[in-house]
Protein backbone atom coordinates (compact mmCIF):
# COMPACT_ATOMS: atom_id res chain seq x y z
CA UNK A 1 0.00 0.00 0.00
CA UNK A 2 1.08 3.42 -1.04
CA UNK A 3 2.46 5.59 1.63
CA UNK A 4 1.85 9.44 0.07
CA UNK A 5 5.29 10.56 1.40
CA UNK A 6 5.32 13.04 -0.67
CA UNK A 7 1.66 14.45 -0.40
CA UNK A 8 1.05 13.34 2.96
CA UNK A 9 -1.96 11.61 2.87
CA UNK A 10 -4.26 9.38 1.25
CA UNK A 11 -5.82 11.13 -1.49
CA UNK A 12 -8.10 7.61 -2.99
CA UNK A 13 -8.46 5.57 0.00
CA UNK A 14 -10.28 1.97 -0.63
CA UNK A 15 -9.33 -1.57 -1.91
CA UNK A 16 -9.92 -3.35 -5.05
CA UNK A 17 -9.90 -6.78 -3.93
CA UNK A 18 -12.37 -5.91 -1.15
CA UNK A 19 -14.40 -4.57 -4.20
CA UNK A 20 -14.06 -7.42 -6.56
CA UNK A 21 -15.00 -9.78 -3.49
CA UNK A 22 -17.86 -7.86 -2.83
CA UNK A 23 -18.72 -7.64 -6.55
CA UNK A 24 -18.56 -11.69 -6.25
CA UNK A 25 -20.57 -11.99 -3.39
CA UNK A 26 -23.60 -9.99 -5.03
CA UNK A 27 -23.06 -11.91 -8.31
CA UNK A 28 -23.51 -15.09 -6.61
CA UNK A 29 -26.41 -17.34 -7.09
CA UNK A 30 -28.86 -18.01 -4.91
CA UNK A 31 -30.32 -21.84 -4.77
CA UNK A 32 -33.67 -22.36 -6.10
CA UNK A 33 -36.29 -22.91 -3.89
CA UNK A 34 -37.21 -26.14 -5.62
CA UNK A 35 -40.46 -27.42 -6.58
CA UNK A 36 -42.91 -29.50 -4.18
CA UNK A 37 -42.52 -32.72 -3.62
CA UNK A 38 -43.71 -35.25 -6.56
CA UNK A 39 -46.92 -36.64 -6.27
CA UNK A 40 -48.48 -33.95 -3.93
CA UNK A 41 -51.47 -33.07 -4.85
CA UNK A 42 -54.43 -31.46 -3.39
CA UNK A 43 -55.49 -28.13 -1.74
CA UNK A 44 -52.28 -27.93 0.63
CA UNK A 45 -50.29 -28.30 -2.80
CA UNK A 46 -52.21 -26.11 -5.15
CA UNK A 47 -51.91 -23.25 -2.09
CA UNK A 48 -48.41 -24.65 -2.08
CA UNK A 49 -47.59 -24.03 -6.22
CA UNK A 50 -49.21 -20.56 -5.61
CA UNK A 51 -47.11 -19.27 -2.89
CA UNK A 52 -44.06 -20.56 -4.68
CA UNK A 53 -44.48 -18.79 -7.96
CA UNK A 54 -44.69 -15.42 -5.85
CA UNK A 55 -41.53 -16.77 -3.60
CA UNK A 56 -39.38 -17.41 -7.02
CA UNK A 57 -40.82 -14.34 -8.44
CA UNK A 58 -39.00 -12.26 -5.03
CA UNK A 59 -35.74 -14.40 -5.51
CA UNK A 60 -35.78 -13.61 -9.58
CA UNK A 61 -35.42 -9.68 -7.97
CA UNK A 62 -33.41 -9.94 -5.49
CA UNK A 63 -30.78 -11.92 -7.79
CA UNK A 64 -31.44 -8.99 -10.19
CA UNK A 65 -30.84 -6.48 -7.68
CA UNK A 66 -27.43 -8.14 -6.56
CA UNK A 67 -26.36 -8.62 -10.27
CA UNK A 68 -27.16 -5.00 -11.00
CA UNK A 69 -25.29 -3.93 -8.14
CA UNK A 70 -22.22 -6.48 -8.81
CA UNK A 71 -21.99 -4.10 -11.91
CA UNK A 72 -22.01 -1.09 -9.92
CA UNK A 73 -18.84 -2.49 -7.72
CA UNK A 74 -16.94 -3.21 -11.32
CA UNK A 75 -17.56 -0.17 -12.00
CA UNK A 76 -16.36 1.41 -9.14
CA UNK A 77 -13.32 -1.08 -8.97
CA UNK A 78 -12.14 0.37 -12.45
CA UNK A 79 -12.78 3.73 -11.04
CA UNK A 80 -10.55 3.32 -8.05
CA UNK A 81 -7.84 1.37 -9.58
CA UNK A 82 -7.70 4.59 -12.16
CA UNK A 83 -7.76 7.20 -9.25
CA UNK A 84 -5.39 5.41 -6.94
CA UNK A 85 -2.64 5.08 -10.24
CA UNK A 86 -3.80 9.11 -10.31
CA UNK A 87 -2.38 9.62 -6.78
CA UNK A 88 0.39 7.46 -6.69
CA UNK A 89 1.85 9.30 -9.58
CA UNK A 90 1.13 12.60 -8.25
CA UNK A 91 2.88 11.29 -5.00
CA UNK A 92 5.51 10.68 -6.84
CA UNK A 93 6.22 14.11 -8.46
CA UNK A 94 6.05 15.58 -4.40
CA UNK A 95 8.06 13.20 -3.47
CA UNK A 96 10.89 14.46 -5.95
CA UNK A 97 10.08 18.45 -5.54
CA UNK A 98 10.57 18.08 -1.76
CA UNK A 99 13.89 16.58 -2.83
CA UNK A 100 14.84 19.32 -4.96
CA UNK A 101 12.79 21.93 -2.55
CA UNK A 102 14.92 20.81 0.87
CA UNK A 103 18.60 21.01 -1.86
CA UNK A 104 17.10 24.62 -3.11
CA UNK A 105 16.52 25.86 0.83
CA UNK A 106 20.20 24.55 1.82
CA UNK A 107 21.29 26.44 -1.29
CA UNK A 108 19.26 29.55 -0.47
CA UNK A 109 20.97 29.52 3.27
CA UNK A 110 24.34 29.33 1.56
CA UNK A 111 24.33 31.58 -1.10
CA UNK A 112 22.66 33.97 1.69
CA UNK A 113 25.67 33.57 4.48
CA UNK A 114 28.51 33.87 1.31
CA UNK A 115 26.18 36.95 0.35
CA UNK A 116 26.31 38.49 3.85
CA UNK A 117 29.55 38.68 3.58
CA UNK A 118 30.67 39.23 -0.03
CA UNK A 119 28.62 40.83 -1.87
CA UNK A 120 29.79 39.43 -5.23
CA UNK A 121 27.28 36.39 -4.11
CA UNK A 122 23.84 38.29 -4.02
CA UNK A 123 22.91 37.41 -7.12
CA UNK A 124 23.44 33.60 -6.68
CA UNK A 125 21.55 34.39 -3.67
CA UNK A 126 18.59 35.50 -5.74
CA UNK A 127 18.38 33.36 -8.01
CA UNK A 128 18.44 30.30 -5.32
CA UNK A 129 15.78 32.37 -3.80
CA UNK A 130 13.98 32.15 -7.16
CA UNK A 131 14.29 28.37 -7.27
CA UNK A 132 13.41 27.71 -4.11
CA UNK A 133 9.93 29.57 -4.49
CA UNK A 134 9.47 28.09 -8.03
CA UNK A 135 9.91 24.34 -6.42
CA UNK A 136 7.19 25.58 -3.70
CA UNK A 137 4.43 26.73 -5.72
CA UNK A 138 4.93 23.51 -8.21
CA UNK A 139 4.71 21.71 -5.11
CA UNK A 140 1.57 23.51 -4.27
CA UNK A 141 0.25 22.81 -7.68
CA UNK A 142 0.38 18.91 -6.95
CA UNK A 143 -0.93 19.18 -3.76
CA UNK A 144 -3.85 21.13 -4.67
CA UNK A 145 -4.30 18.18 -7.46
CA UNK A 146 -4.59 15.86 -5.21
CA UNK A 147 -7.03 17.67 -2.88
CA UNK A 148 -9.50 18.07 -6.09
CA UNK A 149 -8.42 14.20 -6.78
CA UNK A 150 -9.74 13.55 -2.93
CA UNK A 151 -12.70 15.86 -3.76
CA UNK A 152 -13.19 14.23 -6.68
CA UNK A 153 -13.06 10.25 -5.30
CA UNK A 154 -15.16 10.76 -2.38
CA UNK A 155 -17.87 12.42 -4.64
CA UNK A 156 -17.90 9.42 -6.90
CA UNK A 157 -17.90 6.91 -3.65
CA UNK A 158 -21.16 8.91 -2.88
CA UNK A 159 -22.62 8.01 -5.91
CA UNK A 160 -21.98 4.79 -5.76
CA UNK A 161 -23.13 4.32 -2.54
CA UNK A 162 -26.78 5.86 -3.67
CA UNK A 163 -26.93 3.59 -6.69
CA UNK A 164 -26.23 0.50 -4.55
CA UNK A 165 -29.17 1.57 -2.06
CA UNK A 166 -31.17 1.94 -5.27
CA UNK A 167 -30.23 -1.62 -6.02
CA UNK A 168 -31.33 -3.03 -2.90
CA UNK A 169 -34.69 -4.92 -3.39
CA UNK A 170 -37.81 -4.22 -1.17
CA UNK A 171 -39.93 -7.15 -1.01
CA UNK A 172 -42.81 -8.25 1.70
CA UNK A 173 -40.94 -11.75 1.83
CA UNK A 174 -38.44 -10.49 4.38
CA UNK A 175 -39.56 -11.43 7.72
CA UNK A 176 -42.74 -13.75 6.84
CA UNK A 177 -40.61 -17.28 6.34
CA UNK A 178 -43.48 -19.61 8.17
CA UNK A 179 -46.16 -19.99 5.12
CA UNK A 180 -44.29 -21.51 2.74
CA UNK A 181 -41.27 -22.81 5.07
CA UNK A 182 -37.67 -23.15 3.46
CA UNK A 183 -38.84 -21.92 0.19
CA UNK A 184 -39.50 -18.49 1.87
CA UNK A 185 -35.91 -18.67 4.13
CA UNK A 186 -33.91 -19.10 0.92
CA UNK A 187 -35.44 -15.39 0.00
CA UNK A 188 -35.34 -13.97 3.52
CA UNK A 189 -31.45 -15.25 3.62
CA UNK A 190 -30.75 -13.61 0.36
CA UNK A 191 -32.25 -10.04 1.70
CA UNK A 192 -30.43 -10.34 4.97
CA UNK A 193 -26.85 -11.11 2.96
CA UNK A 194 -28.00 -8.08 0.85
CA UNK A 195 -28.23 -5.74 3.79
CA UNK A 196 -25.42 -7.13 5.69
CA UNK A 197 -23.53 -6.48 2.50
CA UNK A 198 -24.99 -2.71 2.48
CA UNK A 199 -23.62 -2.10 5.93
CA UNK A 200 -20.38 -3.05 4.84
CA UNK A 201 -19.88 -0.98 1.78
CA UNK A 202 -18.25 2.31 3.38
CA UNK A 203 -15.37 0.33 4.19
CA UNK A 204 -15.36 -1.55 0.83
CA UNK A 205 -15.96 1.99 -0.86
CA UNK A 206 -13.35 4.41 0.80
CA UNK A 207 -11.68 1.84 2.78
CA UNK A 208 -10.42 1.70 6.90
CA UNK A 209 -9.98 5.56 8.07
CA UNK A 210 -6.64 6.42 7.33
CA UNK A 211 -5.08 9.89 8.53
CA UNK A 212 -6.00 12.42 6.50
CA UNK A 213 -7.33 15.96 6.18
CA UNK A 214 -10.49 14.13 4.34
CA UNK A 215 -11.13 11.78 7.51
CA UNK A 216 -13.86 13.80 8.70
CA UNK A 217 -15.72 14.12 4.69
CA UNK A 218 -15.05 9.68 5.21
CA UNK A 219 -16.51 9.36 8.78
CA UNK A 220 -19.76 11.73 7.93
CA UNK A 221 -19.93 9.30 4.49
CA UNK A 222 -19.37 5.83 6.82
CA UNK A 223 -22.62 7.49 8.98
CA UNK A 224 -24.51 8.11 6.26
CA UNK A 225 -24.45 4.63 4.89
CA UNK A 226 -25.29 3.12 8.51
Amino acid sequence: MTDYRGLGFDPTPGHAGAVAAASERCAAAFADPGPPPEGWTGAAADGFRTRLEAVVSELTAVRRAMRAAAEVLDDWATTLLGNQRRAEELDRRAVRLRRELADAADEVDHTGALARFTPSHAAAHQEAVARHDELSARLDEVLDEARTLARDHRAEARRVAERLRAEEPQTAVAGTRTAVGDTQTVVADALTGFSSLTAELASVLLGPPRPAPSAGAAAAFRASLG
